[in-house]
């Protein structure tokens, strides 16, 4: 399935994703080793679709973050990452 073909995804949820350490170290490690980044590279990610519950968590913690970053561009972000990551974690059954 295409991600260009569904609309069951928020687009919160996918840069979440796309942000994600997980899904940078699977694009290192599994599809390129290079610095410059590739469309079809991008279309080769293991994108999963959530349970409404997980994916609406992730959600919010993207909310958090822009509202963190709107408010302050300085604004430290790492816990909102530590618990994004953990969700994602969940999500691909990693730990």
């Amino acid at each position: 399935m295409s991600l260009y073909t569904t609309n069951i995804l928020s687009n919160k949820y996918i840069v979440a994703l796309l942000n994600s350490n997980i899904l940078f170290d699977y694009y290192r490690e599994f599809i390129n080793c290079s610095v410059n980044v590739q469309i079809n590279d991008i279309k080769q990610l293991p994108i999963i679709i959530p349970t409404k519950g997980l994916a609406s968590s992730i959600e919010l913690l993207a909310d958090k973050a822009i509202k963190k970053k709107q408010e302050s561009a300085n604004a430290n972000l790492e816990s909102i990452e530590v618990e994004t990551e953990d969700l994602i974690k969940i999500l691909y059954s990693i730990e």
